[in-house]
């Protein structure tokens, strides 16, 4: 079994103050809204994101691009050690940004039908705490919200349910999500 206690963990990215700027730049190149229409998740509305490219095939290595090789390094050593396994590879991985006072959100929702062992996301923008990532217990059905701040990576088990709360403040989210499979 792959999950531990506690049922996800947090990874300070050493870089980030390097490559925000960087990150937040080629995000700007792009700018596609996404909105669910499928009746079921009719809440999850985001301001700006590439997630349709997974479907086209054209992907962009946010991973290599978000991370320096130490962080990329580290991170690796931390998923080692917390699962027990080493990374096969990222099956999917994109930006979302919320933008400010837009009231969008993501609903509740989680990454099985991606054929993948961990969810993760980045956190490159989050001058507002109230926009941490939500997660629901998956014993107890209890929300969580985990004490992330910009920089961090949070990791969980793709089965996780969680959400991004509506952004009515007057800040903008700004997250790089990606999906790993184990080998």
């Amino acid at each position: 079994m792959i999950f531990s206690k506690p049922f996800y963990h947090i990874f300070k990215v050493k870089d980030h103050h390097l490559n925000k700027e960087r990150i937040l730049s080629e995000v700007s190149k792009k700018n596609q809204s996404y909105r669910n229409t499928d009746i079921t998740d009719r809440f999850s509305y985001i301001s700006n994101t590439d997630w349709s490219n997974q479907q086209d095939g054209v992907v962009f290595d946010w991973y290599t691009y978000s991370l320096s090789e130490r962080d990329r390094e580290s991170y690796v050593k931390l998923i080692h050690k917390k699962f027990g396994k080493n990374i096969s590879s990222i099956t999917t991985i994109w930006f979302n940004q919320y933008y400010a006072n837009s009231g969008c959100e993501h609903a509740f929702h989680d990454h099985v039908s991606t054929s993948c062992d961990l969810t993760n996301i980045y956190y490159v923008e989050l001058p507002d705490r109230s926009l941490r990532t939500v997660l629901k217990h998956p014993t107890t059905g209890k929300e969580i919200i985990p004490n992330v701040r910009e920089g961090d990576i949070i990791t969980f088990r793709s089965d996780i349910l969680h959400k991004s709360p509506p952004n009515y403040t007057n800040t903008r989210k700004t997250v790089i999500a990606f999906n790993l499979k184990f080998i």
